[in-house]
């Protein structure tokens, strides 16, 4: 009988997938890359073709404009992330006509647009570019500089922290608001106090932690090899969460946000997840390739799945994914995955099935359930800081649910009585 309930959960779930699929036409969130080369050489990078100085013509942006962001209701148009390589490889004249002419391209409303960058080589005219179209900057700066350094180095191997620094410094001198995204190895998490006193005294009150990940052509993450990384992480992230509440001045973690954004979703918002939802967000490679689900599979080593290019931007929007055998077979394996979490995870009610990408990159394939990335940045960060909230570490009354059963069960995470949707 539960087997029989199972395969009818299946069916239901790839019901939903293709009404997605025929259904959906706005993006939420557009990636574009418009070069893949980098000016440093990470060496947890997963991008494949970073030696690469091609980058998008016109003719790929101005299908861009026509093909994906046009045929959006004016209410929903995507938010534009530029993520190379390194979208400051090409000059600023490049992006000032490239922002026009994806505006006038896609009707000649306003768009509105991310950077994500390493910094080097900020100066007033990017900081005028970026104030003119109000760009969002997102800036990738892993702590002190030795932690930093180890990884993130230039191309003549030496580290670039200093020069990420400098970039850090005209940002902040001309004024503009920017979010730092660190990457934690295993060295970092005996670091909680050295990495949060370095962004205080730098001024930065605004990190993201993503940890270091199996992904593309990465040679492997350092937490595959560390038999204590569970116990690691948790450890590092009680300590951040001590320091941010015992600050008097605010810190914006959004691990801590995110917990806290949960506790006051609806129900049927929590497990809302993006990387899984077909076309929710749109890649377009330098060369005009689509790809959709996770950003980091675009151009990944995958035969079975044309390296997860499903038709190019050039030849038209979403229908043209739609038509791609590879689109279908990644989608259909995709919620193959997502079933399965519903069915054995915990969690699955405020995650929603995990990233395809790390399910691929750490499993070998899609219709898996748990991986590292999953354990680490959804179900230890969520215990963890439900944890502190409940002890009454931040001021923040229990809601929806999600704290009133001390005993790990699924109500305690889902907010329902059956821990199911």
């Amino acid at each position: 009988m539960e087997q029989l309930e199972q395969l009818v959960e299946l069916l239901e779930q790839l019901e939903q997938l293709g009404k997605l699929v025929t259904q959906r036409q706005a993006p939420s969130l557009l990636v574009l890359q418009p070069t893949s080369y980098c000016n440093l050489d990470c060496s947890y990078c997963y991008l494949q073709h970073r030696d690469d100085r091609a980058r998008m013509s016109d003719a790929t942006l101005s299908a861009i404009g026509r093909n994906i962001i046009a045929p959006c209701p004016p209410d929903e148009r995507p938010l534009v992330v530029w993520h190379g390589g390194e979208p400051m490889t090409l000059p600023v004249a490049w992006y000032e006509h490239a922002f026009a002419l994806l505006e006038r391209e896609s009707g000649g409303l306003p768009l509105r647009h991310a950077f994500q960058t390493n910094a080097v080589g900020v100066n007033t005219s990017w900081t005028d570019l970026w104030r003119k179209w109000k760009v969002n900057i997102g800036v990738s700066l892993d702590g002190p500089a030795d932690l930093h350094d180890s990884r993130r180095r230039t191309r003549r191997g030496t580290g670039s922290h200093a020069l990420v620094m400098r970039g850090v410094s005209r940002l902040q001198e001309a004024g503009l608001p920017f979010h730092v995204i660190s990457v934690l190895t295993a060295q970092s998490l005996s670091r909680a106090d050295d990495i949060y006193d370095f962004f205080t005294g730098q001024g930065i009150r605004n990190v993201a932690f993503n940890v270091e990940e199996e992904e593309g052509q990465e040679g492997g993450s350092s937490l595959l090899a560390t038999s204590q990384v569970a116990e690691g992480y948790t450890s590092f992230l009680k300590q951040f969460l001590r320091r941010c509440a015992a600050d008097p001045v605010p810190f914006q973690c959004r691990e801590i946000e995110g917990v806290k954004g949960l506790l006051a979703a609806p129900h049927d918002q929590r497990s809302d997840n993006w990387q899984v939802d077909p076309f929710r967000i749109v890649t377009v490679g330098v060369q005009g390739g689509l790809s959709t689900f996770s950003p980091e599979l675009i151009g990944a080593a995958a035969p079975d799945y044309d390296d997860f290019v499903f038709g190019n931007v050039r030849d038209g929007g979403v229908q043209i994914m739609q038509e791609s055998d590879a689109f279908r077979r990644a989608a259909s394996s995709i919620a193959e995955g997502v079933a399965a979490c519903a069915a054995d995870c915990r969690f699955f009610e405020v995650c929603g099935g995990g990233a395809p990408a790390n399910k691929y990159f750490e499993l070998g394939r899609f219709d898996g359930t748990e991986t590292l990335h999953c354990k680490l940045t959804r179900q230890i960060t969520l215990e963890t800081v439900l944890d502190a909230l409940d002890a009454g570490v931040f001021d923040q009354p229990p809601q929806g649910g999600f704290l009133h059963d001390r005993s790990g069960s699924a109500e305690r995470h889902a907010g329902t009585e059956s821990g199911r949707r």
